[in-house]
Order: C-alpha cells, then structure tokens, then sequence
C-alpha cells in the first residue's frame, strides 16, 4: 500500500480595506444632462409606435430637467462618474493596473451631493448622433464654484498618497458633460483638503448613501411587448432626438 500523506491546508490572506474622506472644489464649471423620466416615456412610445405629441419646450423646464438630483432629492454627481474618472487617470501612472483598480477602488455611497456658488442656464448647439447628424440646441445646468466631498475605500497594499495622487489626476479627465475626456474643458476639479474628522466622515457617508433618482417603468408600458431589437435600442440610446454630440 501507498504511504499516506497528509493533505497541506489551504492559507487565504485577508487584505484590510481602507478608507479616505476628501474635499474637491471645481476648477471649471460643471455642466450636467440628465437623462430623466419624460424623455425615456418619450422612446418607449415611438419605439413601440404610438403616437408622440410634439410638445413645445421652456428653456427654465429642460434646465430643471438636466438636472441630476439623487433620491433624497440633493443635486449630486454619480458616485461611478468620479471613479471612472479615477480609472481613466489611473492608465497615466507606471504600475498601477485598471484592471485590478476596478475590483478594489470605489466611491463610497450612489451619490456625491454638490454644494456651489450659483447656477446658470446654458444654451448650446449640439448635432444629434448618428447619421443624420441633425442640428439641435440644449438647455442645460452649469453649476460654478462647485464643491464636493467623498468617500473612496481602497485595499491598504495602496498608499494613502497614490490614491490622492490618482484622484487629483481624474480632476483633469472632468466629470459631467463636456469634459475633457470628451474633447472638453468643464467638470475639471482639484483636491483641497482631507476629511480626518469622524463626525463628518460619518456625515459624508450618510449624504452620499442615496442613490441617483432611478428611472421608473411607467404604468401604460408595465404589458407592453417588448422585442429584443426594441431593448438593444433602449439600451443603446439609438434615438436621434436623444442622442448628441458637441458642435
């Protein structure tokens, strides 16, 4: 018979996560576009062919509309916009890998409340997508002087330095629209000051815990039949009324 071995037991490393609260302030005003409820009501009915009223527009109602606010109600930024931006930052720096930054570096919460000097209305001309490309105006939010505060969880083999680093890196990818990792110059932004007291630690992590107002399945559409090539469409955001690109 075979001499028996004993089986060797399997070691799994546990990495500690760890966490920074940091300040950022604009450097550039922050343009927001929100694709909200009506506009979505809006496809639905062309796409499944019923009939959409044209319905004249008030510049002070798309505005309001661009707006993105979270489910508590506060105008905020998509938690996922500023790491998105943190990734896109994080291709610049030798030995860091996106790859693992994605499963590992997060904003806490589903929003990032904003505070900010004032708002102002915007007028722009943009051209529709697609190959038509038809020109259009928006109206939307500018919000200067804007400012934020977030929450980022990371694993602890990462330096607390890096990922301020990282972050004021993104500051220069932008977010919200016309950025300049969309050929723009708005949505720039700066690190300004570490967050160490735990009373506002805990404050931050409870304004940003709301996520981004959802968008919700209106009644009329709950028994609609909806085809595959009606869903990739949705999804894809192939409609040229919705759709834009700048001039």
């Amino acid at each position: 018979m075979g001499k028996k071995t004993q089986g060797a037991s399997v070691v799994s490393e546990r990495r500690q996560t760890m966490f920074l609260g940091l300040g950022v302030e604009g450097t550039a005003s922050l343009i927001q576009s929100c694709f909200n409820q009506k506009p979505l009501e809006k496809m639905l009915r062309k796409h499944m062919g019923l009939s959409v009223p044209r319905e004249k527009k008030a510049p002070a109602d798309c505005v309001e509309q661009a707006i993105i606010r979270n489910a508590a109600g506060a105008i905020c930024i998509p938690s996922t916009a500023f790491k998105k931006a943190m990734l896109t930052a994080s291709m610049q720096i030798k030995g860091l890998k996106k790859t693992m930054l994605r499963s590992s570096l997060f904003v806490e919460g589903g929003s990032v409340p904003i505070t900010y000097s004032k708002m102002v209305p915007r007028m722009d001309m943009v051209r529709t997508a697609g190959m038509r490309r038809v020109p259009d105006v928006r109206f939307r939010p500018a919000f200067e002087d804007w400012k934020a505060r977030l929450i980022i969880s990371f694993p602890d083999m990462m330096p607390a330095e890096s990922v301020v680093d990282l972050l004021n890196r993104a500051g220069n990818v932008g977010v919200g629209e016309w950025r300049p990792e969309k050929d723009g110059t708005f949505g720039t932004f700066a690190v300004c000051r570490n967050i160490t007291d735990a009373k506002e630690i805990n404050e931050v992590r409870k304004l940003c815990r709301p996520t981004v107002k959802p968008l919700v399945i209106p009644e009329w559409a709950m028994s609609a039949e909806l085809d595959d090539t009606l869903l990739r469409r949705i999804a894809g955001g192939q409609d040229a009324e919705e759709t834009e690109d700048q001039e």
